[in-house]
This record gives structure tokens, C-alpha cells and sequence, in this order.
């Protein structure tokens, strides 16, 4: 409930989590049943090709162990697979998200009427940003989810009132992505969330529809925001002018882009090791501006590995992601739309940002996806009663 309001309170809290979880003395039963994932698998390969990649980094020792801190969140992780395994345990800690960003929803509309001391941008009225916590790409991923979420309730929901109670969040939740934060990631996500996930719940000739629908729809939501029109319009015009302006938003990420492609050509098999992206793109930008402007991430995940820790690394991320499709091909509807909806968010986000190594981005996904490897959350699994004689 924590991190998506409160970041620091968040990492305290899990620190104790992880510290009860140490001592539980419960360990080699659970740690056997992660070993059975081969999302846990992934996890754990590819945090120890990161710390690898320190030994050889030609960044500063001290960035690299900012960037092993910050990879550091795959392995704890982990560690939260194993207290997850108890099905209720895992549905109170998707309901305790959900108020979160519930809190957060509620904030976002009131902030339309008054400027709430808590919210990041003290700006009000309609089809103007309305960011509560950290930045609106962070808000707005996490908020995609909470949308799939409702969505997937509705299939757990026994009367009309819950269902309509589902789907009316899950509205309230995609309309404040695309009428009420400034930026196109959030729009994105959703998108290809619902595209991937919807038609993967659809059966026979009902996926084209669903496809069609949903195409549909999200054109028409997308028409009806001058806030996101105008962004779609500055992104095409910061593509076209991309190669005399590399400063704006879509400017900076291909110009990186071509500069991260460029470093991996050099160092193509193990990389220029962990934490040297900031000195390698200092290396090509000499300016001390452009150093500042085109270091510290490549706003692209997939890229991100690659150049740091070589074509291994980007495999072992490429093989997270599509173990997460892999795990939710034997899950009921509801909890395969959920879990394919998040893998597409991970797998959308990484080719425009970099959710593994930025602060609220990571802590969503590593711990989501913890919450969501470790069992059906929707529709969960009991024991039969066992035959009395």
C-alpha cells in the first residue's frame, strides 16, 4: 500500500519485510518451491550477471554500486516470492495496492477543484496535468494496471452493482491517463495492455472483435483529449525535427538510442560492465551539457542491459519478460488477463524508459511481479476437503 504514495516509507517497510522473512526459519521449503518458476530463475541470472559486470565496469566503483543497489530489488524479490505463496496473503496485498491508487485516483479529480498539498503538480481544472505522486510516467503505469485490475475483478464479482462499481474505476482510471497526465508512456501502456490482454481473454472469432473494439475505443478517447492530441502532435513533430533538435523529449531517446547502438557494437558480448553508461555516453558527448542531458539511462531497458552487460544480459531480460507470458497460459481468465497485461506493460515500458533501474518504476514492477509469479491472485486455487472415513 505503501510505495505507490510513499516511496521512502515503502523501502522501510519492505527492509522489515525482508528481515521477518529471514527470520521466519521457514526458508528451504519455500526457496524450493521459487525454484520451480522460471520467472524466479530469470530473476536470479540475470542480478548476478549485474553484479558480475562490476568487476570489469569502466564507470566509477561507486555508480556501479548504485546501479547493483538499484538491480539489487530482483533478488528481494525474490525473497517476497516466498511469504506470497499463501493465496490470501497475495489478494490482500493486490487489494492493499488498489487502495493505494485508489487514494491516488480520488486525488487526481478532487485536485481539478482544489490543489491538494499532497499532490506533485498544484495546478487545477480539466485537461490539465494532474500528478499526485513522483512524476506522471510512474502514475501513470501503475495507474494502467490498477485499470487492468478492476477489469479482472469483474469476473470475481457476484452481483451487478460490483461489476458496475469494476468497471466505473477502470474507466475513472484510464480517463485520468489520457484527459489528466501530461505524457504519452501512460497511453501507451494502456493501450497495449488492454489490446494483449483483452484478445488473450476472448475466444474464437471473438478476438477480432474485442481487437476492433478496443482499437476503436481507444481512438476515440484519444480524440476527445486536446491534452493528449497535443502531445501526439509534439511527439510527431519532435521525430520529424529529431535530428536538428536532439534536446526534446522523443529528440533525446533516438539520439540515445543511436548512441547506445553504437556502444554495443563496440563492446557487443560482455558489455562495458555495470554502471558505465553514464561515463561511456560522457565518452561520446563531450560537452558537459550533453554529458548531463544524455547520461545516467538510455530510456530503454532492453538497451540498457545490452550495452552494460553485453547480449547476455539483454537475453536474460528478454527471457523475464517472456517467462511472464509463459506463466500465464495455465491461469483462469481473470488472473491471465492480469498477469498478460502486466508482461506487456514490462515488455511496452522497457522500449521508452528504463522500470528496472528507476526508483517507483522497479519498485512496481519487481514487486508486482513477485506478487503475481507466485500465484493465481483473482480466481485462487483451494484444497478439495479430504475424504473423512
Amino acid at each position: 500500500m505503501t510505495f505507490p504514495v510513499a516511496l521512502a516509507l515503502g523501502n522501510a517497510l519492505a527492509a522489515l519485510c525482508l528481515v521477518a522473512t529471514l527470520l521466519s526459519g521457514n526458508l528451504r521449503t519455500q526457496w524450493r518451491k521459487v525454484f520451480l518458476l522460471p520467472s524466479a530463475w530469470a530473476m536470479l541470472l540475470l542480478f548476478l550477471l549485474v553484479l558480475m559486470g562490476t568487476s570489469y565496469s569502466s564507470g566509477p566503483g561507486s555508480t556501479a554500486l548504485v546501479h547493483l543497489s538499484k538491480y539489487a530489488k530482483l533478488l528481494a524479490g525474490l525473497f517476497f516470492v516466498t511469504v506470497l505463496f499463501d493465496a490470501k496473503t497475495r489478494r490482500q496485498c493486490l487489494y492493499a495496492f488498489m487502495a493505494a491508487m485508489g487514494f491516488i485516483l480520488a486525488s487526481a479529480y478532487a485536485g481539478i477543484f482544489v490543489a491538494l498539498p499532497w499532490s506533485a503538480t498544484q495546478q487545477t481544472g480539466w485537461g490539465v496535468d494532474h500528478t499526485v505522486v513522483g512524476d506522471y510516467i510512474t502514475q501513470s503505469v501503475m495507474m494502467s494496471f490498477f485499470v487492468l485490475a478492476c477489469l479482472a475483478l469483474v469476473w470475481k464479482c457476484t452481483t451487478p452493482w460490483t461489476r458496475a462499481g469494476c468497471v466505473l474505476l477502470a474507466l475513472l482510471g484510464a480517463v485520468s491517463i489520457t484527459h489528466m497526465s501530461w505524457g504519452r508512456t501512460g497511453v501507451f501502456l494502456l493501450g497495449s495492455c488492454l489490446v494483449v490482454a483483452g484478445v488473450a481473454a476472448a475466444h474464437g472469432k471473438k478476438k477480432l472483435w474485442v481487437l476492433g473494439a478496443t482499437v476503436v475505443l481507444l481512438g476515440l478517447v484519444a480524440a476527445s483529449s486536446p491534452l493528449l492530441m497535443g502531445k501526439i502532435r509534439q511527439g510527431w513533430h519532435e521525430v520529424q525535427n529529431h535530428e536538428s533538435n536532439k534536446y526534446s523529449s522523443l529528440g533525446r531517446r533516438l539520439y540515445n538510442y543511436q548512441s547506445v547502438v553504437a556502444l554495443i557494437q563496440q563492446h557487443p558480448l560482455a558489455g562495458t560492465g555495470t554502471g558505465s553508461f553514464d561515463t561511456e555516453a560522457c565518452r561520446l558527448n563531450t560537452r558537459p551539457e550533453d554529458c548531463q542531458e544524455f547520461g545516467w539511462h538510455p530510456h530503454n531497458q532492453y538497451l540498457f542491459f545490452m550495452v552494460e552487460n553485453g547480449a547476455l544480459g539483454g537475453l536474460l531480460f528478454v527471457a523475464l519478460v517472456a517467462s511472464l507470458f509463459y506463466a500465464a497460459r495455465r491461469r483462469s481468465t481473470p488472473d491471465q488477463f492480469l498477469l498478460l497485461g502486466f508482461a506487456t506493460a514490462l515488455a511496452a515500458d522497457s522500449l521508452v524508459n528504463s522500470p528496472l533501474f528507476s526508483a517507483r518504476e522497479s519498485h512496481f514492477f519487481i514487486f508486482m511481479m513477485a506478487l503475481l509469479i507466485a500465484g493465481p491472485v483473482i480466481e485462487q486455487q483451494t484444497e478439495l476437503p479430504k475424504a473423512t472415513p
